[in-house]
């Protein structure tokens, strides 16, 4: 079955569960086309998902591909929620195929996703300059889907600035819950950043509890001059403690 609930100006949350029937594709698009007529616009989608969900026929299957083709390119934004591998991963798929802006939500920031769903702006995520340091600690937390606007406009003219005066640097890189993943030119514009500073960071804390993230900073160590240490999220304050040492 398909839930459909109007949780917001111009945004429809569908949670899909178990077998999908055709029927429920006929009435999700009887639902939409009648919300498109009266609105005359196309609402955004938050598509809530806990375990995945399957076709119960091959027939369902086409209807839902026909639902997609006719309706993907009035629909400007789609989130998708779940903590399921597969189901953070696919919006990153869904991008190179679909127009609509496509971004992936942990099930704890399902209300965020609502937001995101109904608001013009498509910025997916961020660097989150964190307070309470020295200057010669950059501590950021990234946040949603970081691309390369934010090596670009916010982290490497911070550290570039920050070197003229002080010299070397400490970084506290902390990836949490609130991460969802780095867009290609993001991850192109990390590896160009962390080559440019191998010698410029004395110590780098990375904490985070995801294991591709924590795997590719042990094999890059090697290559810096940093005292680089992996903590988990649930050590954070360790970590705080850790990087202000001297």
């Amino acid at each position: 079955m398909i839930g459909i609930e109007f949780s917001a100006p111009n945004v429809v949350t569908l949670t899909p569960a178990g077998a999908l029937s055709a029927e429920d594709f006929a009435r999700l698009t009887s639902t939409i086309d009648q919300y498109i007529n009266e609105n005359e616009r196309a609402p955004n989608l938050v598509i809530h998902v806990g375990k995945l969900p399957h076709w119960d026929s091959f027939l369902s299957f086409r209807k839902h591909l026909r639902f997609v083709r006719n309706h993907e390119p009035l629909v400007k934004k789609v989130a998708i929620v779940g903590d399921n591998f597969a189901v953070r991963t696919l919006p990153l798929l869904m991008d190179l195929f679909v127009s609509a802006k496509v971004r992936p939500f942990s099930e704890a920031r399902f209300a965020e996703a609502q937001q995101w769903a109904g608001t013009v702006e498509d910025h997916p995520g961020e660097f989150e300059l964190l307070e309470g340091f020295p200057k010669d600690v950059i501590a950021i937390r990234a946040r949603g889907i970081i691309t390369g606007q934010d090596y670009r406009e916010m982290l490497v003219p911070l550290v570039e600035e920050r070197l003229k005066s002080l010299g070397r640097l400490k970084l506290l890189f902390v990836l949490d819950e609130t991460f969802d993943s780095y867009s290609a030119a993001a991850a192109w514009d990390d590896a160009r950043f962390g080559l440019s500073h191998l010698r410029d960071f004395g110590k780098i804390a990375v904490v985070t509890d995801i294991g591709w993230i924590r795997h590719g900073a042990g094999i890059f160590a090697p290559l810096m001059k940093a005292d680089l240490r992996i903590f988990d999220v649930a050590e954070l304050e360790e970590a705080k403690s850790w990087i202000l040492r001297s």
